[in-house]
């Protein structure tokens, strides 16, 4: 299921999208929110520049989109510089007659007016006004998306920061997955960040072999969905029998760092030589796909890798494909707001990783939803 926000096919595009304020077009902003944060800070150049020093870079796609007209967003260059928040408040009472605490009726028009603004006119000051006038959006997902881009060129970065820690405890699972992963990025020591990787590793067994496993991603050791029981455990199950269904199942930490994921690899590497999983098939989410690829680095011999919603670092990530024996396969949404905040690549571009694009935007965990399985023929399309 998709909580608060539901799985989008047809999203309001353009300063267009900054008048719709329902859950669907909440979604649309934080995407333009947060792909002009990666601009700003220059994302997009540092992942390519990290893959192109291992040979990497044709191996990675920045957006899953066929081209930037299928989500216009304006086009800013990085900066270095911060933008003070006075002078941003001041240029939204002057430009827009808005101040913080305005009624509902001036804070609607200013905000589709600073998009518009920022569309005809994209600079370092615009996007900075459109921040600003976010951080009272009714929807936190937007609140959460500004906060995390404003951070790069704001002087008041403190007051952003208690945006992204209340995002945090948030029981949306898309709000929380952004805040944290944003916060990591802003603040990758904060306390709120430990309490959600505080996910223990698997216990020790020695179950009957199976041939297929699910491993869960960032922050995600206590999700229900990957568990026995879970919805996508039991949607899997009925594909799939021979889905591991010990007490034992895989976990890792979970944390957000490449030590973590290291640790994770590592831990999976011996929960399969103790399990005697030797070829076994994985399936994994977000940087849970990433520490199944790092296990074939480590030696694991796998069957099928199924990468969903993967952040593409190519430079780190990728599978030593002599270790995998049945291909690879990612499936991924349009613009995921999660891999937007984590700076990843949005899809792979590589002979031997088959990407499947599904015709759903922004939400980080639709490719570990049972409905969207059944709806696009997922199973069919990866031979599960």
């Amino acid at each position: 299921m998709a909580g608060i926000y539901p799985f989008v096919e047809k999203p309001p595009k353009g300063a267009a999208a900054f008048q719709d304020i329902s859950e669907v077009g909440s979604q649309s902003q934080a995407a333009v929110l947060l792909m002009l944060g990666r601009q700003l800070r220059g994302d997009d150049g540092a992942l390519t520049a990290r893959a192109s020093a291992t040979a990497s870079a044709k191996h990675v796609a920045v957006s899953s989109l066929k081209s930037d007209t299928e989500f216009p967003v304006p086009r800013l260059k990085p900066v270095q510089r911060r933008v003070a928040a006075a002078e941003t408040k001041q240029r939204l009472l002057s430009l827009h007659n808005f101040k913080a605490g305005a009624t509902t009726g001036s804070w609607t028009k200013a905000f589709g007016d600073s998009a518009r603004l920022l569309y005809k006119t994209p600079t370092v000051e615009t996007a900075a006004q459109l921040f600003e006038v976010s951080l009272e959006h009714p929807r936190d997902l937007v609140k959460i998306a500004a906060a995390f881009s404003y951070f790069r060129v704001s002087s008041e970065p403190a007051r952003l920061l208690e945006i992204l820690v209340k995002g945090v405890q948030s029981s949306d699972e898309l709000e929380r997955d952004l805040a944290a992963t944003a916060l990591a990025r802003v603040a990758p020591e904060h306390a709120s960040l430990r309490q959600l990787s505080k996910g223990k590793t698997a216990p020790k067994g020695r179950k009957p072999a199976h041939t297929i496993t699910l491993i869960h991603g960032t922050w995600a050791s206590g999700a229900p969905w990957y568990q026995p029981n879970g919805d996508f455990f039991n949607y899997v199950k009925t594909l799939r029998p021979d889905l591991y269904s010990g007490n034992d199942f895989f976990k890792w930490t979970g944390g957000y760092s490449d030590a973590a994921r290291t640790d994770g690899a590592n831990g999976l590497v011996k929960w399969v030589a103790d399990h005697k999983e030797a070829g076994l098939d994985l399936m994994g989410h977000s940087h849970g796909a990433n520490v199944s690829m790092l296990a074939t680095q480590f030696g694991m011999q796998a069957g099928k890798l199924v990468l969903l919603s993967c952040p593409v670092h190519v430079d780190q990530y990728l599978p030593k494909f002599a270790n995998v024996t049945k291909g690879v396969f990612s499936i991924h949404v349009k613009l995921d707001l999660v891999i937007l905040a984590d700076g990843g690549g949005q899809k792979f571009n590589h002979p031997q990783i088959t990407e499947i694009v599904l015709p759903i935007w922004f939400n980080h965990s639709a490719t570990h939803d049972p409905q969207v399985w059944k709806k696009n023929n997922l199973a069919a399309k990866i031979k599960l």
